[in-house]
């Protein structure tokens, strides 16, 4: 259930702005921290152009993989489902950030530089 809940919070992950070519450029090797209504977090790293690794709010690591499809990035771990995000129009970048809606109420996110865990 809890790699489900952190499909759903990434699904919602979306970016506004103006159009760029790749808008997973920014991503590849930068941490993606997500902050839940409760307090909680998890981290999804961004090794390269096609593999994730998620740390779940319970301090747990899975392994996953991500592309870009029709400007939606796109990612599955485990056994969920692939989910992808809105399109989006502007590309995530470090220091970028912002708020989503999800299964666990609002949720922030934020791009940080490396790894992050």
């Amino acid at each position: 259930m809890k790699k489900f809940v952190l499909a759903v919070a990434v699904s919602s992950f979306a970016f506004a702005g103006a159009a760029l070519a790749n808008v997973g450029a920014g991503l590849v090797g930068n941490t993606v921290t997500l902050t839940y209504a409760d307090g909680s977090q998890a981290k999804i790293y961004y090794p390269d152009a096609s593999s994730i690794v998620v740390k779940g709010a319970d301090g747990s690591e899975s392994q996953g993989t991500w592309h870009v499809s029709d400007n939606k990035i796109c990612t599955k771990v485990g056994d969920a489902p692939e989910n992808c995000t809105d399109p989006v129009t502007e590309a995530p970048a470090v220091g970028s950030s912002g708020t989503i809606e999800s299964e666990r109420g609002q949720t922030q996110w934020a791009v940080s530089a490396g790894k992050d865990f």
